[in-house]
Formats: C-alpha cells, structure tokens, sequence
C-alpha cells in the first residue's frame, strides 16, 4: 500500500519533476553579499555564476551605513596597496555574469547594487556591462563618469541597460574600483547585486533549490525556523515555508506554514506544538513543477519554561579597580530574556542582589565591566541572565584584583635636566596596564617627535611645564613619501597619536606644522581621555576623534582648537568645554563629525569662544566659514552658549557626503549668531532639549547602544606628585636666540629665546633690503628660556611674501641674527 509520501515520489518520478510553458515573465539572480561571494537567489530561467576577483579579493564584511540588511562585502586591491590612479584599470575588477537557460531570450533592463567606500573617501569607481567576455566589444557604461563615495557610506545604484542576450550569449557586470592616492586601509563595497529583466521563451520548470533553517527559541508550544529558496526552478514560487510531524519528512499535507511567495530566506514561526514532543520539520518551495523540500531538523519541545541557560566566561585585564568577564546565554528558557549580566560580591555564589551590570538581553554571548573594585581584594563573580520564569547564573569564577601601584614621576627635559630628553622615550617606558598614576612632566621646549603612546599604556597623565612653551610638533600630511611609504591617512600623518584609555593631559601644545594637505596633529583613539589648558595646533584635520576600536568619550577643557578645514573630525563623543575654536582660514568648516549611528550625542561645544583670524594662514582674507559638514554616518554636532563671530557664515553650516542627525544651536551670542537665515536642515535647539545636554548625559554608558561598560565624569588629576615643581628653575648663562623651527616655514615658525636675568630684549625681523617688517618683541623679559612665534604678518597686518629674512636679537649689548625662510 502507497502512502502519501510514495504517491508524490511516484508523480515526481514519472513527470520527472518538469513542466514546460511558453511565456514572458521576469526574472533575476542576486548576490546578496553578506558572507560569501556565492549565488544568493536565482528567479525564472536564468543561471548565475559566483562573483569574480581581478586583481581584487575580499576583506571582510561589514555593517556600514545606508546598505541594506545585514554586512556589506569589502573588496581590496591585492595586497591591500592600492597605487594613486587617475582613471581605472582594466584588469582591475569584481565581476558578476548570468546567462538564460536553454531556448529562452533575456532583456536585461534592470541593474542594481548597494555600492560604497569605506577607510577614505577617495575611493572611485566604473560599472561597464557586456556580453563580450574581454570587454573589448559590446561594452555599456552604466556610469559615463567615476562614481564617488564618502567613506562609511553606501548608497543604492540602478541603471537600465537595456540589453538582450539569447542562450548562447552571456551578460557581464564589471566593477572597477580605483583610488587617487597611494594607500592602504581603503575598500570598495558591495551588497545586493542585481541583474534583472524579461525572459521569453520555452521555460522548463523544474523544482525549486531550498534549504532548512536552524530551529531556535524552541519553547513548550511553538519554536522558530524558516527556510532559503536559492533557485526557483525557473518558475515563479507560489508558496513557501515551513511543513512538521512526529513520524519523519514531513510534507505540506501534515502540519505547515506559509510565508509569502519568491527567492529568497524567511522565517517561520512552528505553533500549537505538544510540550516533551519530538518533531521532524524541513522547509518546502512550491512552484508550477510541484513541491520540494529542504533537510530534515529534529527536535524536541520543552517540557515546561525554565530559566535560561548561561555559561560564565574567564576573568582579564585584572586591574586595581577594574576587571573584565561575561558570559554566553545558549539557551532562553522558553521564554524572552529580558536581562543579562555578571553578578559578583565578596563572599560567594553572587546574585542579582549583589552588585550586577545589564548588558543586553536576548540569547547569545556579551561583555561586562566590573567596575568599581578595591585593590588586592579577592571576587567571585559569575554570569546571569533572566527571563519571566526567573535568573540562570553560569559557574563561579574567583579572582583577587592588582594592589594599587604608587604614582610616578617622570620628567622630560629636552635639554637633558631631567630623566628623558626624548617624549617618545617616556612614553615606551610606561609599563603596559599599571595600576597606578604615571606622570610624565616635560619642561618647555620644541619636541620634534612622531610621538605614538600605546594602546595598553593606561592611567598616564601629560603634564607640560607652560602650554605655550611646551610643545609637541611634527610636520607629516596625507600623501606625504616617507621613505617608501605614502602616507595615506589621518592615523599614519599624525604628530601625536594617544591609543590608551583613561588618558589625561594638562598645559601642553599638540601641534602639525605641515599646509599641504590633511595633517593631524592630535589622534585621540580611546575611551576616556581628558585634555586641560592644552593648544592643539594646525590647518587641516587639526584634532581627529578616530574611534578605531569603538566610539569614544573625550573630554576637552579651557582649550584652543586651531586649524582651517575640518580640523575637528571623527566618531567620537566629545565635549569642547570653555574653549577657544580659531578657524585661520576663509570659507573653511570647523568640524566634521561621523557620529555613529546608534551614539545619542556627538561633537558639543558648551561655552566656548569662536574666533577667526581676520587674514587667512594663505593670505586671503576670512570673510565667512562655517560651524561644521557632515562627514560620515549619522553626524551630531551641537554648540551651546557659544561666542559667534561676524564672519561666521549666515547659512552656518554647508552640506556635504551624508544628512546629519542633528545640527543644531542654543543660545549662542556674538554678531554670527543670527540664526534667521541657517540652513533649513539645522536647527535651534529647545531649553528642554538643552537641558539633555549635561556632562553627566553626554558621558553616561548609556549614551551608546550597547552601552559603555561605564559612567564616566572627568575630573582634574589633584595631588600629583610635585617633586618636580620645587626645581630651582633652569637660568641661562648668556643670551642666546635659537634658528627657528620650522626652516623654511610657511606661515609661522618658532624660536627660543634664552634670558640670563630681567632685562630689555628687541627682537625684529628684516627683509633682504634691510627693511623692518615687524617687531616681535620690545620691552623686559624674565630670566629663563621663551618660546616666541612669527605668523608672517608685517607690522601693518600684511601677510609678508615668499623669501630670505633675518631674525635680529639685541639685549644689553648681546646682538646675534638668523636668517630664515618663508616659503608658500
């Protein structure tokens, strides 16, 4: 006797599973190209071939911002370098290729993909089609001109083509990726490649490809599972999902969903299910050939709803105060988590009444901060996660946290007084995660370093003798050859980059001379750092906020920002309190923040003093600039209570790559603050909506999703050690006046000026005629060594020319002159 599975194996094998139409219908192929380079869905009676690298290869894949779900595939040059080109290459591409089955004509009348850049915004890129293999025949550009993308950003492409193909032929998309500078770290990206159009023709239906999903969130009465129709025969899917029994292959004449129609993964949802049952379930696709079916998943329903199921995973990074753990819910119970965590006391076997994080819900592994702890104490802590029925905790673990370590001074004289002459020396000298306060006091001095303070060097705080005399200053910029490295981003180009968390500097300047392009004087790369009275001094790209390893808070206070062109710019969360903003060039933009998406705030300028040099480091006049541009993502910046100057800019703000989520003003004051005529896309902020913004809610853990580990409020260090302060000071012997630095310079250039005791000192600087162009300084000066600076202008206010002059030194019959150079 038959039964039902055997009848429709028999109809099968005697149609063969076939059925033949003649008709016009639409068809496609996708690549979705989340994980793989694979075929994702097949529609109508084409076939697809996997995505192909020239000279390309895939990174990694990503979430970026505007894609579609899920990551989005990052392609590389190989190797990663990728040369500056001014025009593709074409042997240099990712290419995509279907053709019609047998007996059928395609017209291909619809192209489309998610397309970007990420790592630099300098990233190009052709789209050409065709049904010539070697591209030398047939070719269609579907973009005429290079396509741009900011970096971070995807945006949806489509073309029509218009082309048809018969069986015979092939239909090829190429993309040709290109960059204009030397560099590494950049990738072009894709997601969701379609090739679609019209089939004609004799289309043999066979039946459809489709797979079982794994079965989850399995409760007493119902689970969830699905399924993913990667080809459907060539014949449109009219119904699809999920079929359940209890004796095994399950068909959709036994208990079954339905989850809408075409290509595709779907979710299906098993109900009414008997709690402590085996079931037997498998996914189908129906379509004019019949119906097929994906792998058979076994499983069993609970027998009522538990608590969830938790493991609890090791201990690091043990600091005095600090330490790391978490946990892995694998199984929910039966019923929603509502809050996972770690757990930890003193004592033993730790609950959610002891002290606790919540780090989530939902299945799945996470991380926790324990946080705050006492030094030298022993913990036991263990993970936990809670649902309606109640708390599973995972197995204890024990640990005893560091002793506090005692601060330490170090001091950085460049000329030799103190333990160091060198920064860059301190800084490879402070122990990896030490427990305790490690200061480093450098005296006044130029330090011309490539500094670079490491990721795991934590708890150090940068003390400067004088802010202005005290100086950290290199001059490297994007696409500056050094060596046989191009340098190709902010990262690579910065004089002082800072990677560690908890981080502290006070009373010292940060500075990148260079003018030619982007050129970072401070990197700021880590949770948790605070700068105090500091000058972070350059022209393009001043101060970046990078986030490498996640958004960071940063707290800035009583500081001067100086620069032209976005020279306040990254992901980070950061507050400007108190400080002064110099914008020293005409039409240039303050900021250009890439806030995260899933960050409630951004770049916030609380009280500060917005100025502009009335003649531009170039020598053009600054008659308008702008508070900021968006860069990337979802960019926030907000000032609050701040001066605006009359050359700020009426419309305050200028579009740029993406919509910002929010640009916005309150309660700023000056002849720039005239809101009337702002960009229609910014806006004035509320008192309600500024009552948000408070240190206490910008740096909440909460002020990200997923939270940070924790709250934070930034606080200046007290009680540092003070050894250092009681020196007698430094008295020079004699006058001296160093060469300046930098030589050539363009626009400003520093010296030292050394003072035996108070006295009257002249310093002037002369043209090649002998021509007095300026007087830098008439009147006492106080024994010890000055730092004093030329930006260039004359007496009058001029900006001086390209050329030779002398720096001239008179003081109680000491004379000395030093020829330098100005070079634009």
């Amino acid at each position: 006797m038959l039964n039902k599975n055997s009848i429709i194996s028999l109809i099968l094998f005697i149609t063969g599973g076939l059925t033949s139409f003649s008709a016009e219908q639409r068809a496609s192929v996708t690549w979705y190209l989340n994980s793989d380079a694979h075929v994702s869905a097949v529609a109508g009676p084409l076939i697809g071939n996997d995505e192909i690298h020239s000279n390309m290869e895939i990174y990694n894949y990503k979430i970026l911002t505007g894609s579609g779900p899920g990551n989005t595939q990052r392609n590389r040059i190989t190797g990663g370098n990728w040369p500056a080109d001014a025009n593709y290459v074409s042997d240099r591409y990712i290419q995509f290729e279907i053709r019609p089955r047998q007996g059928i004509t395609f017209t291909v009348d619809s192209v489309s993909m998610y397309y970007g850049a990420d790592g630099g915004s300098n990233m190009k890129a052709n789209i050409d089609c065709s049904t010539d293999s070697t591209f030398l025949t047939s070719v269609v550009q579907l973009s005429p001109r290079a396509l741009s993308s900011a970096s971070g950003v995807v945006q949806f492409l489509t073309y029509k083509p218009n082309v048809q193909i018969s069986d015979s032929q092939k239909f090829l998309l190429r993309i040709y990726p290109w960059y204009t500078t030397a560099s590494t770290g950049k990738y072009a990206c894709l997601q969701y490649v379609t090739i679609a159009g019209i089939a004609e023709g004799d289309v043999i239906v066979e039946l459809p490809t489709v797979t079982t999903k794994s079965v989850t969130y399995i409760s007493t009465t119902s689970a969830q599972c699905g399924g993913n129709i990667t080809n459907d025969g060539g014949g449109e899917i009219t119904a699809r999902g999920i079929c359940w029994n209890t004796n095994g292959d399950p068909t959709i004449m036994d208990n079954s969903t339905t989850d809408g129609t075409g290509v595709g993964a779907y979710t299906s949802i098993l109900s009414n299910l008997i709690p402590g049952t085996r079931y037997y379930v498998r996914a189908y696709a129906t379509n004019k050939a019949g119906t097929s079916y994906g792998n058979q998943v076994e499983i069993t329903t609970l027998t009522e709803l538990v608590a969830p199921t938790v493991t609890t995973s090791n201990v690091t990074v043990i600091l005095a105060k600090s330490a790391k753990a978490g946990g892995n819910v694998t199984d929910w119970g039966g019923t929603d988590v509502i809050a996972r965590g770690v757990c930890w006391n003193r004592t033993g076997n730790p609950t959610i009444t002891d002290t606790h994080t919540v780090d989530g819900n939902g299945i799945g592994s996470f991380v926790s901060a324990l946080i705050p702890l006492t030094p030298g104490t022993t913990y036991y802590v263990r993970a936990y996660a809670t649902n309606s029925i109640g708390t599973g905790y995972g197995s204890v673990k024990e640990f005893t946290t560091q002793e506090q370590a005692p601060d330490v001074l170090k001091i950085v004289d460049i000329n030799g007084s103190g333990g160091y002459t060198s920064v860059q020396a301190a800084f490879n000298d402070v122990p990896d995660n030490y427990t305790g306060r490690y200061v480093i006091y450098v005296k006044k001095g130029i330090y011309k370093e490539k500094l670079v303070l490491g990721q795991n060097k934590i708890n150090v705080i940068l003390q400067g003798e004088d802010r202005d005399s005290t100086i950290l200053t290199y001059d490297d910029y994007i696409g500056k050859v050094v060596g046989s490295d191009t340098l190709s981003s902010g990262q690579k180009c910065a004089s002082v980059d800072i990677e560690p968390t908890d981080f502290t500097a006070i009373d010292i300047t940060f500075e990148n001379t260079a003018t030619q392009a982007q050129a970072v004087a401070l990197l700021a790369n880590s949770d948790r750092q605070s700068y105090y009275n500091c000058n972070m001094l350059g022209f393009q790209d001043t101060y970046y906020l990078w986030g490498s390893r996640g958004t960071q808070r940063v707290y800035n206070k009583n500081c001067h920002i100086r620069g032209s062109v976005d020279f306040i710019y990254g992901r980070g969360i950061a507050v400007f309190d108190s400080c002064i903003i110099h914008e020293n060039r005409q039409g240039g933009t303050l900021t250009a923040a890439s806030t995260e998406v899933n960050s409630r705030f951004g770049f916030v300028f609380l009280n500060c003093n917005i100025i502009a040099d009335s003649i531009g480091f170039n020598g053009t006049p600054i008659t308008y600039f702008y508070l900021g541009r968006p860069w990337q993502n979802a960019p926030r910046t907000v000032f609050i209570n701040c001066n605006e100057p009359a050359q700020l800019s009426p419309a305050g703000w200028l579009s740029w790559n993406v919509n910002p989520a929010l640009y916005a003003e309150y309660n700023c004051s000056g002849p720039g603050s005239n809101y009337t005529n702002r960009v229609p896309w910014s806006t004035q902020l509320s008192d309600s909506a500024a009552s948000e913004y408070t240190i206490e809610n910008i740096f909440s853990r909460y002020s990200i999703s997923p939270a940070y580990e924790s709250n934070w409020l930034p606080t200046v260090p007290e009680n540092l050690p003070t050894s250092v302060l009681t020196d007698p000071v430094d008295v020079p012997k004699t006058f001296s006046i160093s060469q300046n630095f930098p030589n050539p310079f363009n626009p400003s250039t520093k010296f030292t000026v050394s003072v035996p005791g108070k006295l009257k000192v002249e310093i002037k600087i002369y043209d090649l005629l002998g021509r007095k162009v300026c007087t830098l300084w008439n009147g006492d000066m106080t024994p010890g060594n000055h730092i004093l600076e030329w930006n260039s202008l004359s007496d009058d206010g001029t900006r001086a020319t390209s050329g030779v002059y002398y720096l001239q030194m008179e003081a109680d019959g000491y004379f000395d002159v030093k020829k330098i150079m100005l070079i634009k």
